[in-house]
């Protein structure tokens, strides 16, 4: 076959399959003539079925590359060279609707943003605040609004500053008497007010586990003076009656944290097994974005619930979302007290 008719024929089959794909994306069902007569250009190829715009986009390379072949065969043919640009343009456009809109990578984003919260309710207040601040910085880089990654921060930053003296009391006389049952149960209740649950939880726990040991103690001692004949010192009745209600009050406050880090601090709990239910543990493919700590402390969620919505609807980021702030206002504090 000489030149001239190879050229020709990649011509007429690049001819063809354009006008296969003009024939995808202007035949449509009946019932949806009238409303793409309405419109022009990129609207009416948005409303084309997704599978018809595949379609187009098989033929469309195909009519590239008959293009091609002509153009290989006749460099200098001015026509051939424009509708050879103009078929690289329309297959780039076409395949620009099948991928979609190019989404911006969040995954750092939510790795720092749960990681400061991860931080913050196991008592690490410094590691949370620099975590939070390196969310805040993912979501500025891409020109993203900083909502409850803003929250955090300026939370974390003003709760520890305004608590750290008075943590460091606790802790001191925590360490100047361990098995006093008052500052134990103070300090668990510091960090519940600062809403570390997971530190919260821990101390209650410790306390809890104390006061247990120090009434059986008692119970021991005066058994073994039973036993060795000499007269055993009654119980005090009000410090039983006292530390029972202390008991009382430490298993109310986990019972109430438990309920609470359900909604805070666990991502979420369909799929996971038995043993990781109820842990906070991610295991799934997609992390999940956790309440800010905004939610925590007041009721009136409408801003993170505004920021959350604009980012879940947008098609352009890859973020899944878990539940919305809860609905439940945190427990008033306990008066402490004096063991």
């Amino acid at each position: 076959m000489s030149t001239h008719a190879s050229f020709e024929r990649h011509k007429k089959e690049a001819s063809k399959h354009e006008s296969n794909v003009f024939y995808l994306l202007n035949k449509e069902d009946q019932q949806r003539t009238a409303t793409l007569q309405s419109l022009q250009g990129d609207e009416k190829l948005r409303c084309t079925s997704a599978s018809k715009i595949r379609s187009a986009v098989a033929q469309q390379r195909l009519a590239l590359r008959e293009y091609k072949e002509a153009a290989r065969l006749r460099p200098r043919d001015v026509e051939t060279k424009e509708q050879l640009q103009s078929a690289r343009l329309v297959l780039r456009k076409l395949q620009a609707l099948v991928d979609g809109p190019k989404q911006i990578p969040m995954r750092r984003f939510l790795a720092h943003y749960n990681l400061s919260i991860r931080y913050w309710d196991k008592g690490e207040a410094r590691q949370a605040i620099d975590e939070a601040r390196e969310s805040c910085k993912e979501l500025a880089k891409h020109g993203l609004p900083r909502g409850c990654a803003e929250h955090n921060l300026l939370l974390m930053m003003q709760v520890f500053s305004e608590f750290k003296g008075e943590q460091k009391k606790l802790e001191d006389a925590v360490q100047r008497s361990p098995e006093a049952i008052g500052s134990n149960y103070d300090l668990g209740i510091h960090f519940f007010d600062k809403r570390m649950m997971h530190k919260a939880e821990a101390q209650l726990r410790l306390t809890r586990d104390r006061a247990k040991a120090s009434t059986a103690l008692q119970l021991v001692e005066q058994d073994m003076l039973s036993l060795q004949g000499e007269d055993a010192p009654t119980l005090d009745g009000k410090k039983a009656v006292r530390m029972a209600r202390v008991l009382e009050d430490i298993e109310d406050d986990l019972r109430f944290i438990a309920r609470l880090k359900e909604l805070w601090c666990v991502e979420e709990e369909s799929g996971k097994t038995g043993e990781l239910q109820a842990t906070g543990v991610r295991d799934g493919s997609l992390p999940q974005l956790l309440p800010c700590l905004h939610c925590r402390y007041s009721q009136d969620r409408a801003g993170c619930d505004a920021w959350l919505r604009d980012l879940s609807v947008r098609t352009d980021i890859n973020l899944k979302a878990s539940r919305a702030c809860q609905k439940l206002a945190p427990k008033s504090q306990k008066q402490g007290v004096r063991g």
